[in-house]
Protein backbone atom coordinates (compact mmCIF):
# COMPACT_ATOMS: atom_id res chain seq x y z
CA UNK A 1 0.00 0.00 0.00
CA UNK A 2 1.54 3.29 -0.68
CA UNK A 3 2.96 5.39 1.87
CA UNK A 4 0.24 8.44 1.41
CA UNK A 5 -2.78 6.17 1.38
CA UNK A 6 -1.27 4.67 4.75
CA UNK A 7 -1.13 7.93 6.75
CA UNK A 8 -4.74 9.25 5.43
CA UNK A 9 -5.66 6.33 6.49
CA UNK A 10 -4.33 6.46 10.18
CA UNK A 11 -5.16 10.18 10.34
CA UNK A 12 -9.03 9.06 9.41
CA UNK A 13 -8.47 6.68 12.18
CA UNK A 14 -6.88 8.59 14.68
CA UNK A 15 -9.79 11.66 13.62
CA UNK A 16 -12.46 8.90 14.75
CA UNK A 17 -11.17 8.04 17.63
CA UNK A 18 -10.87 11.83 18.50
CA UNK A 19 -14.76 12.38 17.82
CA UNK A 20 -15.43 9.11 19.36
CA UNK A 21 -13.82 10.29 22.53
CA UNK A 22 -15.18 13.69 22.51
CA UNK A 23 -18.38 12.08 22.20
CA UNK A 24 -17.82 10.04 25.37
CA UNK A 25 -16.66 12.81 27.05
CA UNK A 26 -19.35 15.31 25.82
CA UNK A 27 -21.83 12.77 26.76
CA UNK A 28 -20.34 12.01 30.36
CA UNK A 29 -20.41 15.72 31.21
CA UNK A 30 -23.92 15.80 30.25
CA UNK A 31 -25.15 12.99 32.79
CA UNK A 32 -22.89 14.16 35.13
CA UNK A 33 -23.76 18.65 35.10
CA UNK A 34 -26.62 19.03 32.52
CA UNK A 35 -29.55 16.13 32.22
CA UNK A 36 -29.36 15.67 36.23
CA UNK A 37 -30.96 19.46 36.54
CA UNK A 38 -32.78 19.54 33.60
CA UNK A 39 -36.30 17.92 35.48
CA UNK A 40 -35.24 18.85 39.36
CA UNK A 41 -34.55 22.35 38.53
CA UNK A 42 -37.71 23.98 36.50
CA UNK A 43 -37.77 27.16 34.66
CA UNK A 44 -38.57 29.78 37.43
CA UNK A 45 -40.60 32.42 36.53
CA UNK A 46 -39.87 36.03 37.57
CA UNK A 47 -42.23 38.87 38.21
CA UNK A 48 -41.92 40.24 34.80
CA UNK A 49 -42.70 37.11 33.19
CA UNK A 50 -45.71 36.33 35.44
CA UNK A 51 -46.90 39.84 34.57
CA UNK A 52 -46.71 39.51 30.63
CA UNK A 53 -48.57 35.83 31.18
CA UNK A 54 -51.20 37.09 33.36
CA UNK A 55 -51.49 41.11 32.96
CA UNK A 56 -54.48 41.33 34.57
CA UNK A 57 -53.94 39.30 37.46
CA UNK A 58 -51.54 41.21 39.93
CA UNK A 59 -53.56 39.38 42.67
CA UNK A 60 -56.86 38.04 43.47
CA UNK A 61 -58.52 41.18 43.92
CA UNK A 62 -58.03 41.74 40.34
CA UNK A 63 -60.94 39.66 39.36
CA UNK A 64 -63.09 40.53 42.40
CA UNK A 65 -61.45 38.39 45.04
CA UNK A 66 -61.20 38.61 49.06
CA UNK A 67 -57.70 36.94 50.09
CA UNK A 68 -55.27 37.17 52.70
CA UNK A 69 -51.35 36.61 52.26
CA UNK A 70 -51.03 32.65 52.86
CA UNK A 71 -47.21 31.81 53.54
CA UNK A 72 -46.20 28.39 55.13
CA UNK A 73 -42.97 27.25 56.31
CA UNK A 74 -42.46 23.95 54.74
CA UNK A 75 -38.55 23.62 56.28
CA UNK A 76 -36.42 25.42 58.07
CA UNK A 77 -35.25 27.59 54.42
CA UNK A 78 -38.52 26.50 52.31
CA UNK A 79 -40.96 29.54 52.59
CA UNK A 80 -44.27 28.75 50.25
CA UNK A 81 -45.98 31.73 49.24
CA UNK A 82 -49.33 31.72 48.91
CA UNK A 83 -53.17 33.18 49.34
CA UNK A 84 -56.30 32.21 50.75
CA UNK A 85 -59.05 33.49 48.72
CA UNK A 86 -62.54 33.82 50.91
CA UNK A 87 -65.85 32.20 49.45
CA UNK A 88 -68.42 34.48 48.12
CA UNK A 89 -70.93 33.38 50.32
CA UNK A 90 -70.79 34.42 54.32
CA UNK A 91 -70.74 30.64 54.82
CA UNK A 92 -68.19 28.33 52.03
CA UNK A 93 -69.08 24.88 51.80
CA UNK A 94 -65.54 24.04 52.05
CA UNK A 95 -61.75 25.00 51.22
CA UNK A 96 -59.65 23.48 47.91
CA UNK A 97 -55.56 23.65 47.54
CA UNK A 98 -54.93 24.82 43.97
CA UNK A 99 -51.82 23.09 42.48
CA UNK A 100 -50.51 24.33 39.44
CA UNK A 101 -48.23 22.74 37.04
CA UNK A 102 -44.25 22.52 36.74
CA UNK A 103 -42.49 26.00 35.82
CA UNK A 104 -45.71 28.42 36.71
CA UNK A 105 -46.92 29.94 39.63
CA UNK A 106 -50.35 30.83 41.79
CA UNK A 107 -51.13 33.51 39.12
CA UNK A 108 -52.12 30.72 36.89
CA UNK A 109 -55.19 29.75 39.60
CA UNK A 110 -56.28 32.98 39.87
CA UNK A 111 -59.11 32.79 37.29
CA UNK A 112 -60.45 29.18 38.73
CA UNK A 113 -60.22 30.64 41.82
CA UNK A 114 -63.00 32.97 41.02
CA UNK A 115 -65.18 30.20 39.82
CA UNK A 116 -64.35 28.27 42.77
CA UNK A 117 -65.39 31.15 45.12
CA UNK A 118 -68.92 31.85 42.98
CA UNK A 119 -69.88 28.29 44.15
CA UNK A 120 -69.40 28.71 47.33
CA UNK A 121 -65.69 27.81 48.12
CA UNK A 122 -62.54 29.07 49.72
CA UNK A 123 -59.40 28.30 47.75
CA UNK A 124 -55.88 28.53 49.02
CA UNK A 125 -53.26 28.93 46.05
CA UNK A 126 -49.61 28.72 46.52
CA UNK A 127 -46.36 28.24 44.66
CA UNK A 128 -45.12 25.12 45.02
CA UNK A 129 -41.34 24.35 46.22
CA UNK A 130 -38.68 25.56 43.14
CA UNK A 131 -41.29 27.51 41.29
CA UNK A 132 -42.59 31.15 41.49
CA UNK A 133 -41.72 33.39 44.55
CA UNK A 134 -41.53 30.08 46.46
CA UNK A 135 -37.91 29.08 48.00
CA UNK A 136 -36.61 25.50 47.27
CA UNK A 137 -34.12 24.73 44.96
CA UNK A 138 -35.58 21.19 43.64
CA UNK A 139 -38.33 20.22 42.25
CA UNK A 140 -38.92 16.31 43.22
CA UNK A 141 -42.19 15.62 41.48
CA UNK A 142 -43.98 14.83 44.74
CA UNK A 143 -41.38 13.54 46.58
CA UNK A 144 -41.15 16.60 49.27
CA UNK A 145 -44.54 17.91 47.99
CA UNK A 146 -46.99 15.63 49.32
CA UNK A 147 -45.71 15.98 52.62
CA UNK A 148 -45.72 20.31 51.61
CA UNK A 149 -49.66 19.71 51.05
CA UNK A 150 -50.03 18.11 54.87
CA UNK A 151 -48.04 21.26 55.98
CA UNK A 152 -50.85 23.67 54.33
CA UNK A 153 -53.26 21.66 55.34
CA UNK A 154 -52.40 22.23 58.95
CA UNK A 155 -52.08 25.51 58.86
CA UNK A 156 -55.41 26.15 56.89
CA UNK A 157 -57.10 24.23 59.97
CA UNK A 158 -55.02 25.82 62.53
CA UNK A 159 -56.01 29.62 60.82
CA UNK A 160 -59.33 29.18 59.77
CA UNK A 161 -60.53 27.01 62.23
CA UNK A 162 -63.93 26.75 60.39
CA UNK A 163 -62.21 25.84 56.60
CA UNK A 164 -64.69 23.12 56.58
CA UNK A 165 -63.65 20.12 54.28
CA UNK A 166 -60.65 20.21 52.67
CA UNK A 167 -60.53 19.35 48.02
CA UNK A 168 -57.75 19.57 46.18
CA UNK A 169 -57.19 20.18 42.56
CA UNK A 170 -54.38 20.21 40.54
CA UNK A 171 -52.94 20.29 36.71
CA UNK A 172 -49.85 18.07 35.47
CA UNK A 173 -47.31 18.17 38.07
CA UNK A 174 -49.75 19.36 40.61
CA UNK A 175 -51.81 16.44 39.29
CA UNK A 176 -49.06 14.02 40.19
CA UNK A 177 -48.48 15.57 43.78
CA UNK A 178 -52.16 16.13 44.75
CA UNK A 179 -53.14 11.84 43.66
CA UNK A 180 -49.70 11.34 46.19
CA UNK A 181 -50.78 13.89 49.30
CA UNK A 182 -54.35 12.35 48.56
CA UNK A 183 -52.18 9.02 48.85
CA UNK A 184 -51.14 9.79 52.54
CA UNK A 185 -53.56 12.41 54.10
CA UNK A 186 -56.95 11.13 54.52
CA UNK A 187 -58.49 14.82 55.49
CA UNK A 188 -58.66 15.76 51.71
CA UNK A 189 -62.06 14.88 51.01
CA UNK A 190 -61.94 14.69 47.61
CA UNK A 191 -59.74 15.93 44.31
CA UNK A 192 -60.05 16.52 40.95
CA UNK A 193 -56.81 15.78 39.03
CA UNK A 194 -55.42 16.96 35.34
CA UNK A 195 -53.14 15.21 33.14
CA UNK A 196 -51.18 13.53 35.87
CA UNK A 197 -48.45 11.47 34.81
CA UNK A 198 -48.12 7.33 36.45
CA UNK A 199 -44.45 6.89 37.13
CA UNK A 200 -41.69 9.47 37.45
CA UNK A 201 -38.90 7.55 35.85
CA UNK A 202 -41.27 6.24 33.01
CA UNK A 203 -42.05 10.64 32.32
CA UNK A 204 -38.41 11.73 32.34
CA UNK A 205 -37.82 8.67 29.67
CA UNK A 206 -40.60 9.63 27.68
CA UNK A 207 -39.30 13.88 27.52
CA UNK A 208 -35.73 12.86 26.56
CA UNK A 209 -37.23 10.82 23.48
CA UNK A 210 -39.33 13.70 22.40
CA UNK A 211 -36.18 15.59 22.70
CA UNK A 212 -33.58 13.56 21.56
CA UNK A 213 -35.40 11.09 19.18
CA UNK A 214 -34.16 7.64 20.18
CA UNK A 215 -35.00 5.38 22.70
CA UNK A 216 -31.72 5.14 25.33
CA UNK A 217 -32.95 4.52 28.63
CA UNK A 218 -29.02 3.96 30.18
CA UNK A 219 -28.75 7.89 29.66
CA UNK A 220 -31.84 9.44 31.56
CA UNK A 221 -31.36 6.54 34.50
CA UNK A 222 -27.54 7.49 34.87
CA UNK A 223 -28.53 11.62 35.10
CA UNK A 224 -31.58 10.30 37.29
CA UNK A 225 -29.30 8.69 39.93
CA UNK A 226 -27.51 11.93 40.19
CA UNK A 227 -30.31 14.20 40.34
CA UNK A 228 -31.16 11.67 43.42
CA UNK A 229 -28.10 12.65 44.72
CA UNK A 230 -28.42 16.28 43.95
CA UNK A 231 -32.21 16.85 45.55
CA UNK A 232 -32.27 14.13 48.17
CA UNK A 233 -35.10 12.20 47.10
CA UNK A 234 -35.55 8.87 45.58
CA UNK A 235 -36.99 8.73 41.85
CA UNK A 236 -38.66 5.27 41.99
CA UNK A 237 -41.06 6.28 44.81
CA UNK A 238 -42.51 8.98 43.01
CA UNK A 239 -45.19 6.77 41.69
CA UNK A 240 -48.51 8.38 41.43
CA UNK A 241 -50.06 5.07 40.12
CA UNK A 242 -48.74 3.39 43.61
CA UNK A 243 -50.30 6.44 45.41
CA UNK A 244 -53.71 6.02 44.11
CA UNK A 245 -53.84 2.47 45.83
CA UNK A 246 -54.33 4.20 49.38
CA UNK A 247 -57.03 6.78 47.84
CA UNK A 248 -59.92 6.14 49.98
CA UNK A 249 -62.38 9.67 49.00
CA UNK A 250 -63.47 10.19 45.46
CA UNK A 251 -61.52 11.49 42.80
CA UNK A 252 -62.12 13.14 39.14
CA UNK A 253 -59.45 12.04 36.60
CA UNK A 254 -59.11 14.42 33.09
CA UNK A 255 -56.93 14.17 30.39
CA UNK A 256 -56.77 15.13 27.24
CA UNK A 257 -56.61 12.85 24.03
CA UNK A 258 -54.37 14.95 21.87
CA UNK A 259 -51.33 15.28 25.21
CA UNK A 260 -47.83 15.64 22.98
CA UNK A 261 -46.02 16.01 26.82
CA UNK A 262 -47.90 13.13 29.18
CA UNK A 263 -49.71 10.78 26.97
CA UNK A 264 -52.97 9.90 28.24
CA UNK A 265 -52.74 6.13 29.25
CA UNK A 266 -50.62 7.50 32.10
CA UNK A 267 -53.95 9.59 33.11
CA UNK A 268 -56.06 6.16 32.92
CA UNK A 269 -53.75 4.18 34.63
CA UNK A 270 -53.98 6.18 37.71
CA UNK A 271 -57.30 6.09 37.78
CA UNK A 272 -57.55 2.63 37.45
CA UNK A 273 -55.02 1.88 40.51
CA UNK A 274 -57.93 4.67 42.53
CA UNK A 275 -58.95 2.76 45.26
CA UNK A 276 -62.34 4.64 46.04
CA UNK A 277 -65.27 3.60 44.10
CA UNK A 278 -66.40 6.76 43.72
CA UNK A 279 -64.19 8.44 41.05
CA UNK A 280 -64.74 9.57 37.37
CA UNK A 281 -62.35 9.64 33.78
CA UNK A 282 -63.06 12.70 31.57
CA UNK A 283 -61.18 11.71 28.16
CA UNK A 284 -61.01 15.61 26.76
CA UNK A 285 -61.20 15.07 23.02
CA UNK A 286 -58.66 16.98 21.51
CA UNK A 287 -57.41 18.35 24.48
CA UNK A 288 -53.26 19.04 24.91
CA UNK A 289 -51.73 18.62 28.22
CA UNK A 290 -52.87 22.69 29.49
CA UNK A 291 -55.97 23.69 27.97
CA UNK A 292 -58.52 21.06 29.21
CA UNK A 293 -60.80 24.24 29.99
CA UNK A 294 -60.72 25.57 26.96
CA UNK A 295 -60.99 22.18 24.91
CA UNK A 296 -63.39 20.49 27.10
CA UNK A 297 -66.03 23.85 27.47
CA UNK A 298 -68.36 25.23 29.63
CA UNK A 299 -69.60 21.46 30.03
CA UNK A 300 -66.36 20.11 31.65
CA UNK A 301 -66.03 23.01 34.08
CA UNK A 302 -69.78 22.15 35.19
CA UNK A 303 -68.64 18.53 35.63
CA UNK A 304 -65.50 19.74 37.53
CA UNK A 305 -67.64 22.69 39.54
CA UNK A 306 -70.61 19.44 40.52
CA UNK A 307 -67.76 16.51 41.27
CA UNK A 308 -66.58 19.49 44.06
CA UNK A 309 -69.89 19.90 45.18
CA UNK A 310 -71.20 16.76 45.95
CA UNK A 311 -68.20 15.45 47.46
CA UNK A 312 -66.81 18.60 49.38
CA UNK A 313 -68.17 17.28 53.37
CA UNK A 314 -66.92 16.20 56.34
CA UNK A 315 -65.12 13.24 57.72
Amino acid sequence: MPITRMKRRIGFAIGALLMVGLGAFALRYAIDNVLPYSPIRPHRATPDEILAIHPTLLDPSSVGLTFETFDVDVERTIRLKGWFVHAAHNTSRGTIILLHGIGASRYAMIEFAARLSAEGFNCVLYDSRANGESGGVNCTFGYFEKRDVQYVIDAIQRRYPLCGPIGIYGNSLGASVAIQAMGVDSRICCGVVESPFATLREVIHDYFQQKFLVPLPCIPDAALERSERIAQFVVDSVRPEQSARSITHPVMVAHGTDDANIDISYGRRVFNAIACPYKRFRRIEGGTHNDLAAAGGIIYENDVLAFFRTHMHGQ
